[in-house]
């Protein structure tokens, strides 16, 4: 990890503006009730939740926003534990939310 990071932050330390990344998603609106999100591997369509109306076949966005939470928080972990040479070699994360409908 160090040695894969090591030209990149020497590059953000002699521009420290290179190293603002800007993120970026986008939806378009689709048939019913529907956002149709292009995530750079596939395209995912959020729709209801079922106890709002939807049948289950798209996803929920509330489910999405959680699962890139985790997602980002495995990944940090993983990679400053490899960073700091703390052996991880299994874990969870979780999140959760709750809304009233």
């Amino acid at each position: 990890m160090r040695a894969l990071q090591a030209p990149i932050k020497e590059k953000y330390r002699e521009n420290p503006e290179a190293a603002r990344v800007v993120l970026k998603a986008e939806g378009r609106l689709g048939e019913g009730i529907a956002c149709r999100i292009e995530t750079g591997k596939a395209i995912a369509e959020a729709g209801l939740h079922p106890s709002t109306g939807g049948d289950g076949s798209q996803l929920c966005s509330g489910d999405m926003l959680l699962e890139a939470l985790v997602a980002c928080a495995g990944v940090t972990c993983k990679a400053v534990a490899t960073a700091l040479d703390i052996p991880v070699r299994d874990g969870t994360v979780t999140a959760s939310g709750s809304s009233v409908w």
